[in-house]
């Protein structure tokens, strides 16, 4: 079974978002525009989640399931000034909660090895030492190696 290109995963809800002296803009085309030029590097701007509490949050997950020692590809489409000036990270869990692996990457487009004993997984965007951003959605695409 693949597992097909989910097309477009977006922003979602404001609530999640870096908010200190933000000024958060959605557009028509459902892209967001991020302005803050006093963010400290290291900040975590937003985080998609694979797993939630629906019954606290009141929420879907906005994150595919993925398979374990699977290839992936994660592009993310996004405008961001200075260029650089976001990272993407990517965080494994396993069933308890605990940090399996970590990867943070500066790249738009970069591949991922679902790691064996996850059970979750978190994206994540980092300020870099941006100062706007404007983001419109990411993928994340099964690879088939041969």
């Amino acid at each position: 079974m693949i597992i097909k290109q989910r097309q477009g995963i977006e922003w979602g809800e404001v609530g999640e978002t870096f908010m200190h002296g933000s000024k958060v803009t959605y557009h028509e085309d459902k892209h967001i525009s991020l302005y803050n030029p006093l963010v400290p590097s290291g900040e975590i701007l937003k985080t998609w989640f694979s797993s939630v509490n629906y019954q606290a949050f009141r929420t879907q997950p906005s994150l595919p399931l993925l398979k374990k020692k699977q290839d992936y590809q994660l592009c993310m489409n996004y405008e961001c000034h200075p260029t650089n000036g976001v990272y993407t990270k990517i965080a494994f869990f396993d069933r308890y909660g605990d940090v399996i692996e970590e990867k943070i990457e500066k790249m738009k487009i970069f591949d991922f090895t679902y790691p064996d004993g996850s059970y979750t997984y978190q994206v994540s965007l980092l300020s870099a030492g941006f100062e706007s951003l404007d983001f419109y959605s990411f993928s994340i695409k099964e690879l088939n190696r041969v």
